[in-house]
């Protein structure tokens, strides 16, 4: 995104991740943890690659609320999750979310969209097994 000329801010959860992102990036990276998003109508768009996969499902509507809130109207996000049909943990024990395209549309209140797509590929993942993936594209209302 930065080679490509757009302004942005990026965030992690953790300080440590974030330190090597700074790193990387050559310019602060501000720990952030998507609870704690508190901005109105800040940004174009929001993109969370594989951010929001380990937020528990009780928490996630509020979160994505959080986003919706912090997105100008007419912005949009981008996430991913692993699929599934119930949180669960995978072989290392980490806890994911594992939504399907329904259970997700729900947890976006699809209504509150001007536009929400939920679109699903195979791929992988830190374990090396195949993996369903859940691309969510949703735009703000104007």
């Amino acid at each position: 995104m930065l080679a490509r000329g757009f302004a942005v801010t990026p965030t992690d959860g953790s300080q440590e991740l974030a330190s090597q992102a700074a790193r990387r990036l050559g310019r602060p990276v501000e720990v952030l943890l998507f609870e704690d998003l508190d901005e109105t109508d800040a940004f174009d768009g929001i993109w969370a690659n594989a951010c929001l996969l380990d937020v528990p499902r009780e928490a996630l509507p509020a979160i994505i609320g959080k986003i919706q809130a912090a997105l100008k109207p007419g912005g949009v996000f981008c996430a991913s999750f692993k699929a599934g049909t119930a949180e669960g943990r995978d072989c290392f024990g980490r806890y994911y979310n594992y939504p399907s395209p329904d259970w997700l549309r729900g947890a976006y209140d699809a209504e509150r969209w001007r536009k929400l797509d939920i679109d699903e590929d195979m791929g992988g993942g830190y374990d090396g097994e195949p993996t369903r993936w859940l691309h969510v594209l949703a735009f703000k209302m104007p």
